[in-house]
């Protein structure tokens, strides 16, 4: 069992040895291919996180009428809010208390606006509603100003949900250009194994005369198939994890600004050089399978 195992690498070997330029450029492919994988992993879990954040922030902020001020009128209101399918969370803010965030917002500059304290305040009572996905925020923002005793409603308007669909493109058509660079991939490593096929054809014919099955002749290209994933994984493997430990050093952990908050790099920069490895060698092997299984299927 061993020998036979110990045959099978170094058949393997040898293929790779005896096609140098072809394994190399197959290597190359899948190094591409993963490292755009590896990046494509990087945004799109930076992207959730931002976008969660985004989420978060985003408040749809209810300013209610002037003559639905009674505490009675208010609790109806606010039932009427949180009965809307999506919402998380309705927080009722005083008038008061809309002023002591409208004083925060200006900082120091805000200290003028404490003359309006008390029964001189002009503000209106409000609520600060939470929905339980970003994407539901300008529907629910429709919903509300219907309700009467609403005066105005503002979540940030279509900027917001703007930013959030180009979020969610910009994952989409990753997923697509990985998708397209795996396939490329695996049509470079079937090439490469065919020219192994070629060059070893009679050995291979032999094996059939003498009654060796299919899995034991295919063995030794698949383990071609992987040693190619393994070379071609190393590099996007450093570009990556190197990469994103300096980025994350360099700008503190934050992008722009502390409101987009950079991923931790451990332990994802773990699971993503495990991922891009097994990646690698699944890739590596698909190629070597499509070729060796056409090739023995052909010459029965």
């Amino acid at each position: 069992m061993i020998r036979r195992i110990g045959r099978h690498f170094r058949e393997a070997f040898h293929g790779l040895i005896r096609h140098g330029a072809m394994t190399l450029s197959s290597a190359a492919a899948i190094s591409l291919a993963l490292l755009f994988v590896g990046i494509f992993i990087l945004i799109s879990q930076n992207i959730r996180d931002i976008t969660y954040s985004i989420e978060e922030s985003v408040q749809i902020h209810v300013k209610i009428d002037r003559n639905y001020e009674t505490q009675d009128q208010i609790n109806i209101l606010q039932i009427q809010i949180t009965e809307i399918p999506g919402i998380k969370e309705v927080i009722f803010s005083s008038k008061d208390q809309e002023l002591d965030s409208l004083i925060e917002s200006f900082g120091e500059d805000g200290q003028i606006f404490e003359s309006y304290r008390g029964d001189s305040n002009p503000l209106r009572h409000a609520f600060l509603v939470d929905v339980i996905d970003g994407n539901l925020i300008e529907r629910v923002a429709l919903s509300i100003e219907r309700i009467a005793g609403v005066e105005t409603v503002r979540y940030g308007g279509a900027k917001t949900v703007e930013l959030m669909n180009v979020l969610d493109s910009v994952r989409n058509w990753g997923y697509i250009l990985v998708i397209g660079l795996i396939v490329i991939a695996v049509f470079l490593i079937s090439n490469t194994i065919k020219l192994s096929i070629a060059s070893r054809r009679d050995e291979i014919a032999i094996m059939r005369t003498v009654g060796a099955k299919n899995g034991f002749i295919r063995m030794p290209f698949l383990i071609e198939g992987m040693v190619i994933g393994i070379l071609g994984s190393i590099m996007p493997i450093g570009i990556t994890v190197g990469g994103y430990f300096y980025l994350y050093e360099l700008l503190g952990g934050f992008l722009i600004s502390q409101m987009f908050v950079l991923h931790p790099p451990l332990p994802l920069l773990y699971y993503i050089g495990t991922a891009l490895v097994i990646l690698a060698m699944i890739v590596g092997m698909m190629g070597s399978f499509v070729s060796v299984t056409k090739h023995l299927r052909w010459k029965r």
